[in-house]
């Protein structure tokens, strides 16, 4: 039965004329730029400009300097978790425009929370209006 299927199959002519739904032509893609974003996004490429920047840094040679100094005084590890905090501090920090607000409420003035965010008196209303109270 299958074989009469396959005859029947290829004895219907096909129309060229029809594309299907989602045709779309190897000369409508621009498949260079896509090709570099994906190069870009590349593990390797993005470690290795890591590196590059390590390498041109003068805080992380002054790092190095002086955990190298403070393991000498058997401070080392005191000096580790006082390194992870100034990272912490000098990638962390931006500065914001004018107007903007933070989205922790605490640095706002007037500790005002931003649209969309969730504060106690919201959850406690919707609590109370649904009589879990």
């Amino acid at each position: 039965m299958s074989s009469k299927r396959k005859e029947k199959d290829s004895k219907k002519p096909k129309d060229k004329s029809l594309k299907k739904p989602y045709h779309i032509k190897r000369a409508d893609l621009d498949l260079d730029d896509y090709q570099l974003q994906q190069e870009q996004k590349s593990f390797s490429l993005l470690f290795s400009r890591g590196v590059q920047a390590l390498v041109r840094s003068r805080q992380f040679y002054a790092y190095l300097v002086l955990q190298a100094v403070a393991a000498w005084f058997r401070l080392g590890q005191v000096f580790l978790c006082v390194g992870f905090l100034w990272m912490m501090y000098a990638n962390t920090r931006k500065f914001r425009n004018e107007g903007e607000k933070s989205s922790w409420s605490v640095f706002n003035e007037g500790f005002e929370a931003i649209e969309g965010s969730t504060d106690m008196e919201a959850v406690e209303r919707e609590i109370r209006s649904r009589g879990l109270i």
